[in-house]
């Protein structure tokens, strides 16, 4: 939808100007004609007034709200239709959300009690109203001049009926950033996992970052179920212990073990701060407002890769991204920092993970030792330095962190292939027919992906011409990224069906799986080389998140390192169509922000960022002929990202399709002329399809659909 309501009189409304735009919703600042009352008015797009799920969110916040009544909750002035579009009046916070607060770093720590004296006591209010809110994140919390914090975005909130014995409910949605583990597994919830939210935030205004970030949405919420939290003072070395105990335990993953409301929290931190505590428990409305008036209900709705000798830096070209004028226009609509409290309120349940549900069987980030080895050379960078270090694949004792860093001499050993495993007693290719669009089905070709369904995460072949989907996998373990052979036989893939994340490969029917890989650390990511011969893909090898790129044969032999450096985390490897070159995805592995793109050139042993602007840049990928890289680009890590297409050499960077939420997962078809991308189509992740010179996306999956890549004719 474009500005077309600026300067129209809706509802008695004069809408001023645009002050977000999300998935969900438009924001307008407006003035009441009447009243002469500034005041922000949310819009329902055209696009979606016929759309069940978003009018049931839209009039959820509406029924909601109209029952909130608390000094801290965003009020609610008024709702109705303009020409089909749902709309609701609000009150408009002119100071932007706690989410701008924290883009200027860590927050004072009277800033933050002063935040959750004011949230918390609204959220218990909605807890004791049997409420609960499901998505609260910095961005839902707006600010006025005088700094008072307001509750919003209620759009995703469960209300619950008076004869509940409690505050529970089930389904997955929400920011993943903030999601408590019982909320990224699908359990039941109660007012501990808004608790847990709170938490999140509290880390984050503390630190001025969140306490994990990955590449998707989903991993971020396998952390949230497996990963104890990181130590706060280690991002902030001035909170205190006592302060760091109380953030520790709101993240607590057993929610048994947290606070058991909201008040709660914010009273150990003023103990923790030697404030005194007074009652902050408020339940009570700051005004009676008057009934809202209802709305009419809308319609229902080439050569194998050498091991590198050395690495030497070559700095980014001069024109490494976008043009000055599309970075600025690009920038204001990815990174909005006031205006974007409104849009963030009006788009809280874009996020919602429905492909998450199998989370709590990962046992992921298992510290270990890799039992291969090799007496290659392994490259060393470090940032804007030349540093080369020659050492053996390290085999580590996973006893202690001590012994962790200790490298012990690899066997000099001519490597032997590792044993090939057959599962027996596999069902092979279960096949169903999904309906495509005739769009669709013209595309043709196929592809290989995973999806989440029921208690699993399983690899799936699509015939696009046919509409025929076939399971390739089964059981409860999680097999995900996979990856196809150039000849179009054999998919890789990372599982952890054998207690952590290894690289597995299989034909394309689903059957002859073989292991690859066999250790204790987490093994992910495999890309093919152009011949077939090597899998490259990046390994925890240390077990500290930073990892490692290696590669191996096909059939498990000669395990290799390629590419290491100590204080980076490089991950995402993709070769080149000519096997010279591989791109890869290179940051610290505790601030996602920091990630770029890069350029290994196998050939010149040199490797060259492509991308340094201080934006998260990540997963890139070559076009079939060699010329683009395609990647996605972040402003904001918990909703905002887009896929991005550059030269080869880093310079002409042009933005491809920004939807209105996470786009992730993007790939070239073979002839280069569509790319297949993930992203939220309702409360699940779907795969859709555009052209790759850009254009409207096609839904392909109604099942539930991540992370698809093209089957080679």
């Amino acid at each position: 939808m474009t500005d077309e309501l600026i300067g129209k009189t809706i509802g008695g409304y004069e809408i001023l100007e645009l002050i977000g735009r999300g998935g969900m919703a438009t924001v307008y600042r407006a003035q009441q004609v009447s009243m002469k009352r500034v005041v922000a008015v949310k819009v329902l797009p055209k696009q979606y007034i016929h759309d069940d799920t978003y009018i049931q969110r839209f009039h959820q916040e509406v029924k909601i709200v109209s029952q909130l009544e608390h000094r801290n909750i965003v009020p609610v002035y008024d709702y109705g239709e303009y020409e089909g579009q749902p709309y609701i009046v609000m009150r408009y916070m002119s100071a932007g959300s706690v989410d701008d607060l924290i883009a200027g770093g860590a927050l004072e720590i009277e800033t933050i009690i002063s935040i959750l004296e004011q949230v918390a006591p609204a959220l218990d209010y909605a807890h004791s109203k049997n409420v609960l809110h499901r998505d609260l994140k910095p961005s839902n919390i707006l600010l006025d001049d005088d700094g008072g914090a307001y509750l919003t975005d209620f759009g995703i909130a469960r209300i619950l009926s008076e004869q509940s014995a409690g505050i529970t409910t089930q389904g997955v949605v929400g920011t993943p950033s903030y999601m408590s583990p019982e909320q990224a597994q699908g359990l039941p919830l109660d007012s501990r996992s808004d608790v847990y939210a709170l938490g999140v935030m509290l880390f984050e205004m503390a630190t001025g970052r969140r306490p994990f970030e990955s590449d998707t949405p989903y991993s971020i919420a396998v952390m949230q179920v497996t990963t104890p939290p990181p130590q706060p003072r280690q991002f902030n070395p001035t909170l205190s212990l006592a302060v760091e105990e109380v953030i520790l335990k709101a993240l607590k993953k057993k929610r048994e073990e947290r606070y058991p409301h909201a008040v709660g929290l914010a009273e150990a931190l003023k103990r923790a701060t030697n404030q005194p505590v007074t009652s902050i428990h408020d339940t009570q409305p700051a005004m009676i407002r008057p009934p809202l008036r209802p709305a009419e209900a809308p319609p229902p709705s080439p050569q194998p890769m050498m091991v590198v000798p050395q690495i030497a830096y070559t700095p980014p070209p001069p024109s490494q991204s976008m043009p000055a004028s599309a970075v600025s226009s690009y920038m204001r609509r990815r990174r909005p920092r006031r205006s974007n409290a409104w849009m963030n309120a009006g788009v809280g349940a874009l996020l919602g993970c429905g492909v998450l549900v199998v989370l709590a069987i990962v046992g992921m980030l298992i510290i270990g030792a890799l039992t291969q080895s090799s007496t290659e050379t392994v490259p060393t960078r470090t940032p804007r330095a030349t540093s080369v270090e020659g050492v053996s694949l390290p085999t580590l004792d996973p006893v202690s962190r001590a012994a962790r860093d200790t490298v012990v001499p690899a066997p000099t050993a001519t490597p032997t292939p590792l044993p090939l495993t057959t599962p027996t007693l596999v069902p092979v290719g279960l096949r169903t027919a999904i309906p495509l669009s005739a769009a669709v089905r013209a595309i043709g070709g196929s592809l290989v992906y995973f999806a989440e369904r029921g208690s699993a995460t399983n690899l799936y072949h699509l015939d696009l011409s046919t509409g025929t989907e076939t399971q390739l996998t089964f059981g409860t373990n999680v097999d995900a990224f996979p990856a196809v052979s150039p000849d179009g036989q054999q998919i890789a893939f990372q599982s952890d069906r054998d207690g952590d994340f290894d690289i597995y490969v299989m034909d394309l029917r689903g059957d002859n799986l073989r292991q690859i890989t066999r250790n204790n650390v987490t093994d992910r990511l495999p890309a093919w080389s152009p011949d077939g011969a090597w899998l490259v893909f990046a390994a925890d090898t240390r077990g500290d998140g930073q990892f490692d790129l290696y590669r191996v044969r096909a059939d498990g032999s000669e395990l290799q390192p390629v590419l290491r450096a100590d204080d980076l985390r490089f991950s995402a490897p993709h070769w080149s169509p000519d096997g010279r070159r591989l791109v890869v995805s290179a940051g610290s592995s505790e601030d996602a922000g920091t990630w770029e793109i890069g350029l290994l050139d196998i050939a010149e042993a040199t490797y060259t960022p492509l991308t340094d602007n201080g934006v998260k840049e990540w997963s890139p990928v070559f076009s079939p002929d060699g010329q683009f890289i395609l990647f996605l680009t972040a402003g904001e890590a918990d909703g905002a990202a887009a896929i991005a297409r550059m030269s080869a050499n880093g310079t002409d960077t042009q933005i491809v399709y920004d939807g209105p939420g996470y786009e992730w997962g993007a790939a070239y078809s073979p002839d280069g002329q569509y790319i297949a991308f993930t992203a939220m189509a309702g409360d699940r992740e779907e795969i859709f399809v555009i052209p790759a010179a850009g254009g409207d996306a096609l839904q392909v999956t109604s099942g539930g659909g991540q992370f698809a890549v093209w089957v080679p004719a």
